[in-house]
């Protein structure tokens, strides 16, 4: 994360005063980690071997709801066996994207803004990978699963972070690695920004129209 590589027509960061962060893929290089539970997961429980972009195609919303479309009547099954290798493998298998503390750290002391995390993941697991990495101490706010019946790409997760942090959607970013992330801020009103360091491709990423795409 160190550059912006295409703006949209409308985006200027003069009119920003709260930027929003997606968590794993995003801040968290937790995508290798993800993509080898998922692995582990399916073939343990369906005994089947599925490539990285079916077994990746649904990452950025919750869990529960990932393993229903490997197996509708089998995703406890799934779930357990996915954390069950997570989190033995978690603590030494996660880092911070490179630049993000000195981004964060400037967002917050040069440019006064607030900052916030909205993840799909549950609260317990993005808190440990947060002061793992280091990042904690720099949000003003982290709306986890837990926080809101609904999730991306509904746009509650991004409004309950606009009210924690009273913020104005007209004057906020959003920036994550999947669709599901851009939909999420286009619905709640916010400008979109695209990582690009993700597991989802550019032409993926597109099809969404962000407001900006950094890399």
């Amino acid at each position: 994360m160190s550059k912006v590589v295409r703006t949209g027509a409308n985006w200027s960061l003069s009119e920003i005063t709260c930027v929003l962060f997606d968590l794993d893929g995003t801040l968290i290089d937790t995508v290798d980690l993800i993509h080898k539970s998922f692995d582990h997961a399916v073939q343990k429980v369906l005994g089947k071997s599925l490539t990285r972009e079916e077994l990746l195609q649904n990452i950025g919303r919750p869990l529960a709801v990932q393993m229903k479309v490997f197996s509708p009547t089998r995703s406890d099954l799934l779930m357990d066996a996915y954390l069950e290798y997570n989190l033995a493998k978690h603590d030494e298998n996660i880092s911070k994207y490179p630049h993000t503390t000195e981004i964060l750290t400037w967002l917050v002391q040069e440019k006064a803004m607030k900052v916030g995390v909205v993840t799909s993941k549950k609260r317990d697991l993005s808190l440990r990978g947060l002061r793992i990495v280091g990042l904690f101490d720099l949000f003003d706010v982290i709306v986890a699963m837990e926080d809101t019946k609904k999730h991306k790409p509904d746009p509650e997760p991004v409004t309950t972070a606009l009210n924690l942090l009273h913020c104005l959607a007209s004057e906020t970013l959003f920036i994550g690695d999947s669709p599901f992330d851009i939909d999420a801020g286009r619905a709640a009103g916010v400008f979109t920004g695209a990582a690009l360091w993700g597991p989802f491709s550019l032409e993926q990423l597109r099809a969404h129209r962000p407001d900006l795409e950094l890399a």
